[in-house]
C-alpha cells in the first residue's frame, strides 16, 4: 500500500522539465530600410575665401574687387538600407542627394571690366555605414552611426560680363569628385514592430580635389594663383598664365565641413 501510494505520487505530479515551452522565440532582424529628410549649412572655410578672389583679369597690377554673397546652406534627401551586424550593432549604406542653396559673385576690375556670376552646385553621395543602438526609454532608442564614402558634386555657373561696350554671356558646366566622411546621432520612436520613426543630427566633412569641365564652351577649371586670383582657365591658358607671371598655380578644391538635421521613417522587412 504505501509503495503503491508513492508510485501514484510519482506518475501523478508533473515535472517541470517535461513542460512545453509557451514562449516563443524571438525571429532575428531582417533588411530595414528608410528615407529620410534633412537640412543644414556648411562651414565658412578657404574654398569661400579663395571665392573671394575671384577675378576677369589676372594682371596683378589690374585692381580687382570681389563681393561674394553665399548663406551656405543646404537639403538633402537620403535612402538607408541596413541589416543587423550583431546584438547592439547595424551595418549597411546611405545613398543621398544634397541641393546647395545658389550663391553669388559679382567682380569689378580697373579696367573697367564687370562679371556678375550665378552658383548652382548639387552632389550625390554613397557612404557604408556602422550604428550602435541602445534603449533609452519605453518610447525611444538611441543610435549612433559613422560612415565614409565617396561624393560627387555638379556646379553650374551662369551669368554675364561687360565692358561696357560689349556684353558676354558666362556659362560653366563643372563635375568633382571626393570622399565624404560622417558621424550621425539620433533618436528612434517605434511605431509597431515594422515601421519607425528617426529624428538625429549629423557632422559631415567633404573632400572635392577640383572642379573640371566646361567655361564659355571650352575645357577649362577654376585655377589659383600664388597671389589668391582666381579664375576659371583652360590647361593651355594656365600654363602661359604660370610662364608670364612666375606664380604657381593649382586647381579649386573643395574641403568643408556641415552640420545638420534630419527626419525619417524607417521599415523592417
Amino acid at each position: 500500500m504505501i509503495s503503491l501510494g508513492a508510485e501514484e505520487s510519482v506518475t501523478t505530479t508533473p515535472k517541470l522539465k517535461e513542460m512545453p515551452e509557451n514562449k516563443a522565440s524571438e525571429t532575428p532582424d531582417g533588411w530595414e530600410f528608410g528615407a529620410r529628410f534633412g537640412f543644414g549649412m556648411r562651414g565658412p572655410n578657404r574654398f569661400d575665401q579663395n571665392l573671394n578672389g575671384f577675378s576677369s583679369n589676372l594682371n596683378p597690377l589690374v585692381a580687382s574687387q570681389t563681393k561674394q554673397e553665399n548663406t551656405r546652406g543646404s537639403i538633402q534627401g537620403e535612402f538607408l538600407a541596413r541589416t543587423r551586424l550583431s546584438e547592439n550593432f547595424k551595418v549597411g549604406m546611405i545613398g543621398g542627394y544634397r541641393y546647395f542653396d545658389p550663391f553669388y559673385l559679382t567682380n569689378l576690375t580697373s579696367e573697367p571690366f564687370y562679371t556678375n556670376l550665378n552658383f548652382q552646385m548639387e552632389s550625390f553621395y554613397i557612404l557604408g555605414m556602422v550604428w550602435q543602438e541602445g534603449r533609452l526609454n519605453r518610447y525611444f532608442r538611441w543610435e549612433t552611426g559613422i560612415g565614409l564614402g565617396i561624393t560627387r558634386a555638379l556646379w553650374i555657373t551662369k551669368g554675364y560680363a561687360t565692358d561696357g561696350k560689349e556684353y558676354y554671356q558666362q556659362n560653366g558646366n563643372m563635375r568633382g569628385s571626393g570622399l565624404e566622411f560622417r558621424l550621425e546621432g539620433s533618436l528612434i520612436h517605434p511605431i509597431n514592430e515594422r515601421v519607425s520613426l528617426s529624428f538625429g543630427t549629423y557632422l559631415a566633412w567633404i573632400n572635392i580635389t577640383s572642379f573640371d569641365g566646361s567655361f564659355n564652351g571650352d575645357t577649362a577649371s577654376f585655377y589659383i594663383r600664388q597671389d589668391g586670383r582666381l579664375s576659371p582657365l583652360t590647361e593651355s591658358s594656365n600654363q602661359d598664365n604660370i610662364l608670364l607671371s612666375n606664380q604657381y598655380s593649382r586647381k579649386l578644391d573643395m574641403q568643408s565641413a556641415y552640420g545638420g538635421l534630419f527626419f525619417g521613417v524607417n521599415y523592417k522587412l
